[in-house]
């Protein structure tokens, strides 16, 4: 069991009235438990929090006023790293619990018929279960340049497979994408996830179904998968972006800073004066 510390803040310009929806709260699992949390605007604003139609996102709702406006989640959190079962088999359809079917069709990211040949010819012959799965991983960490700033906000898989480039969530859709096309249930996630470089941001990765459980897998491998901490699980980043808003807007710095707690302390701040990713007019990232 580890305990880590979260402090994420992002900072915006508004322009209109308008509202924000957020999807930065970790979520409560049998191996991710919240110790303490909470949630502020700046200006003092209304906070409303509720959850997806599953219930297994968590969305925190803001009206914002024209002007300067933040956003800070803080949380402390125990995480217990799930055991893996390398043997775990691939499960007939047939025998597919239900609720996973939905996430064997394509999805805004994850166009499976378009790729669908090419997964069959490069990855059908390989031993079905938890090794084919790393396989996929694995060429697409080798096959995929990470670069920020190749792909855009309307990046599909089919995309990143022609351009062979793109960041975290394109990572995980061109995994879940060839997953998909080999009749293996995959699934979107967004987490917290402490490493050194690219600049602290939000990490995607992704989950498939395997033997009687999901499996989590990161095609980058720029992080420890058991020192991740979940926020949200969808069919792919259109179902849980970080922040969502209505009106007019420019972020201008965003700063998920994670850290491994060394002490009994909760909620502790994490931010300095130059840390996160700073948002430059041409929406250009640079670090902080």
């Amino acid at each position: 069991m580890k305990t880590f510390h979260i402090d994420c803040e992002i900072d915006y310009e508004v322009i209109e009235q308008s509202l924000f929806v957020f999807n930065l709260g970790a979520v409560a699992l049998p191996n991710q438990r919240i110790v303490a949390e909470s949630v502020a605007a700046t200006p003092d604003l209304p906070i409303d929090e509720f959850r997806d139609e599953g219930g297994h996102n968590r969305f925190h709702r803001v009206d914002v006023p024209p002007g300067q406006f933040s956003i800070r989640y803080l949380a402390t959190m125990e995480v217990q790293a799930a055991e893996i079962d390398f043997s775990a088999g691939e499960l007939p359809l047939a025998k597919l619990p239900g609720e996973s079917l939905a996430y064997l069709r394509s999805s805004r990211y994850c166009e499976v018929e378009a790729i669908y040949r090419f997964a069959v010819r490069k990855f059908g012959s390989i031993p079905r279960g938890y090794q084919r799965v790393e396989s996929i991983c694995e060429w697409v960490k080798t096959n995929v340049d990470y670069l920020v700033g190749s792909s855009t906000v309307t990046s599909g898989a089919r995309d990143i497979l022609a351009t062979r480039a793109g960041v975290c969530r394109d990572f995980a859709h061109l995994g879940i994408a060839l997953c998909r096309a080999l009749n293996i249930p995959a699934r979107f996630v967004t987490a917290f996830a402490q490493y050194v470089y690219p600049p602290p941001d939000f990490h995607a990765l992704f989950e498939v179904y395997l033997g009687d459980r999901w499996y989590l897998f990161d095609a980058t491998g720029l992080v420890q998968i058991s020192d991740l901490i979940r926020i949200g699980t969808g069919s792919d980043a259109s179902d849980v972006p970080f922040a969502t808003f209505f009106g007019v807007a420019r972020m201008r710095r965003l700063s998920p800073l994670v850290a491994l707690a060394t002490s009994g302390d909760v909620l502790l701040q994490l931010q300095t004066a130059t840390s996160g990713i700073l948002i430059s007019e041409d929406n250009t990232p640079s670090p902080g």
